[in-house]
């Protein structure tokens, strides 16, 4: 069985380096030709799920026009509560105690009106186990970080996995699960 994780195209959000995610912001113009150039076989895939994001929403639209797909509010961005719209420097200046919080433990520290990395975590690795149960292969559009806590899982369930490795707007990640084991496949020939 096979996951295609699609992360949605840039949005002005992406440009500006902040963190988002409840904001419901657009794909830019660049955003929509990044999605455009993906390769929409993915092996004759029925299973599509998106994130409820707009961001989500409209690159599924764009990559999948003749098929249904399914809204999982499990694939959603992390809530990033106060620090929303914001980048790291804000956040800093605006809220220190908070962001001095964060940094100490950010695994588990929830931001107040969001929530903890290990909440998103736990919400992704429910939808993944779900799909597992299935044993069909899927799409789900959404987001790096989404994306980023789906690899955590699949390479053993560390979290601190998340600091080894980006997912750039517009990518599209494969990951295998063969005899109860996940594993990332790196071919472009899989979509």
């Amino acid at each position: 069985m096979k996951i295609y994780w699609v992360r949605h195209g840039k949005t002005q959000q992406n440009e500006k380096n902040n963190y988002y995610g409840k904001l419901d912001v657009r794909l830019t113009p660049e955003g929509v030709r990044e999605i455009k150039e993906i390769q929409t076989n993915f092996n004759d895939c029925i299973n599509v799920y998106t994130s409820p994001a707009a961001r989500a929403i409209e690159t599924a639209g764009i990559l999948f026009s003749n098929v249904y797909f399914k809204a999982d509010a499990r694939l959603l961005e992390r809530n990033m509560g106060i620090f929303e719209g914001m980048n790291y420097g804000e956040i800093g200046k605006k809220y220190p105690r908070e962001c001095k919080m964060w940094d100490e433990n950010w695994q588990d520290y929830c931001i107040p009106e969001g929530e903890s990395a290990r909440m998103q975590y736990e919400r992704v690795v429910s939808f993944i186990k779900e799909l597992e149960a299935l044993g069909e292969d899927a799409i789900a559009v959404c987001h790096a970080g989404t994306i980023r806590m789906a690899i955590c899982y699949m390479l053993g369930g560390n979290l601190d996995m998340f600091w080894k490795f980006n997912v750039h707007t517009g990518t599209v990640v494969t990951t295998c699960y063969e005899h109860n084991y996940w594993y990332l496949d790196l071919s472009r020939e899989n979509y």
